[in-house]
């Protein structure tokens, strides 16, 4: 399991947005994409923020739906973010989202984001490890 890195099982083309895209905007686009998440990139994709569909559903809960119409995804995302990098191993990935109750992270190098991670993607890697040893 050691071996297995993020870079492994990160999506490598994922989507991502610009915190100038309306929230509505990158609200349907999480859901056409069945993501929980997406990274907030700059022009030149260094990461500067996350948008999850808790943000988007915090927003439509404090102000009504009329005032999240034409809210930015600058005015909501997590400007905070956890993110991984590339050569992160799997246990390690595993206790991250362990920790931070995510469902996603990025994946970061050297400021950029590179991949995504999806927790699911651990947990179906760890059963392969086990079935494999299981089956030996």
């Amino acid at each position: 399991m050691q071996t297995i890195t993020a870079e492994t099982i990160m999506d490598s083309s994922p989507l991502s947005f610009s915190p100038e895209s309306g929230v509505i905007v990158a609200l349907r686009q999480l859901l056409t994409a069945s993501m929980s998440g997406a990274p907030v990139v700059d022009i030149d994709n260094n990461l500067i923020g996350f948008l999850s569909e808790a943000d988007c559903m915090r927003g439509a809960l404090m102000g009504g739906y009329f005032s999240t119409i034409g809210e930015l995804v600058r005015d909501r995302m997590t400007t905070e973010v956890e993110s991984i990098g590339a050569n992160t191993n799997l246990v390690d990935v595993a206790e991250k989202f362990l920790h931070n109750n995510r469902r996603v992270l990025p994946v970061v190098e050297e400021g950029k984001v590179v991949g995504l991670v999806q927790r699911r993607c651990v947990l179906e890697k760890l059963l392969e490890y086990i079935d494999n040893k299981c089956s030996r």
